[in-house]
């Protein structure tokens, strides 16, 4: 460094610093996420087990199957867990698929799905929804081949938030070949109040071609941590761990699934989603009242129809990070804490 340049350097580092221009941070409401950090018990656990990260997990994870299985009422034989939903979505498009076979996936959906069919070599069709943003079942039942080996459904869809309720769902699965697998993915059930959340679990006893997934990055907040769980036929659940990648679930995830099935972390995640969804029915209320279109959602998020690009612009202008959907004619809204679905509701009205 030259003495000139290094003259310089001293005056600027000897500049009083002036006050720069604060620019609030963005109203993050585009990932679906929650708008709380994991609750005391799940974070107890997690610290916990960071004293014993120099030790391999449980490669069987039988400590956090069962725990699903007393909360839902179901053997820990029917259960398999993973990093993520999304992990396991894979996993079972690789044991049935291969090239020549078929998958049918809702569009527009979670793009995992289509994803997970191309990466396992199968051919796809991909089946548009209903004009209320639910699936289109009649269409999707159409659209089964001889050669199609599984079927993704998204209930509540993401990112419309439209449901089929459980005597749909019923009535597509008895339409359904034996021989097809099909995977119903529940990311969102929790956030449901058209009919009690648990009402799916009884058709994994009618059928032993569902698959129900469910993850703990929603209602419990745990979207950094990874950890996701498939429930059906004992067969299949155990085709999932056979197949699965070892200790996948690291330790720190599993000790925090495990807490949030326990009383404690389950009360307080019910609190929390009845708080959403006691949010999102104020925004859609509002919105409505307004004369703003917007899906009906059993989600934690609502889906605006209209121009994406005016969409966007107007959550930018109002510092809101949302989703833009262009495909889908629209944009996609998280539901967060009251301050944050006010700037939504500012940007839209």
């Amino acid at each position: 460094m030259s003495l000139a340049f290094r003259g310089v350097v001293d005056e600027m580092l000897q500049t009083p610093n002036r006050p720069a221009r604060q620019t609030p941070p963005p109203i993050r409401l585009s990932q679906n996420e929650m708008p709380w950090a994991p609750s005391a018990p799940i974070v107890a656990a997690m610290t916990a087990a960071i004293g014993m990260a120099h030790r391999y997990p449980d490669y069987h994870r039988a400590a956090a199957r069962e725990a699903i299985g007393a909360a839902l009422g179901v053997d820990p034989d029917r259960v398999a867990v993973d990093n993520g939903s999304g992990s396991l979505l894979h996993g079972l498009a690789r044991l049935v698929c291969e090239p020549g076979v078929h998958g049918v996936f809702p569009s527009p959906s979670f793009e995992a799905y289509n994803a997970a069919l191309s990466l396992a070599g199968a051919d796809t069709t991909a089946v548009g929804l209903a004009e209320d943003g639910a699936m289109d079942m009649a269409a999707m039942a159409a659209a089964i081949a001889p050669e199609t080996r599984i079927v993704y459904l998204c209930n509540p869809n993401n990112p419309t938030g439209g449901l089929i309720g459980v005597e749909g769902l019923r009535d597509f699965l008895r339409r359904v070949p034996a021989s097809v697998i099909v995977v119903l993915d529940e990311a969102y059930r929790e956030f449901v109040t058209d009919e009690p959340v648990d009402a799916t679990a009884a058709l994994l006893d009618e059928f032993d071609n569902l698959v129900i997934l469910r993850t703990l990055s929603k209602s419990h907040g745990l979207a950094g941590v990874r950890a996701g769980y498939a429930v059906g036929a004992p067969r299949i659940a155990e085709a999932l761990r056979r197949t699965s990648v070892g200790f996948a679930l690291n330790g720190i995830a599993e000790a925090a699934l495990i807490a949030a099935f326990s009383p404690e972390g389950a009360a307080i995640a019910e609190e929390r989603v009845s708080t959403i969804v006691a949010e999102r029915d104020r925004v859609v209320r509002t919105l409505g009242e307004a004369g703003v279109p917007v899906l009906p959602s059993q989600s934690n998020f609502l889906f605006l129809p209209g121009d994406t690009a005016a969409l966007m612009a107007r959550f930018e202008a109002q510092g809101v990070l949302a989703r833009p959907f262009p495909n889908a004619g629209g944009a996609r809204v998280t539901i967060g804490l009251p301050a944050e679905n006010d700037a939504v509701l500012a940007a839209l009205l």
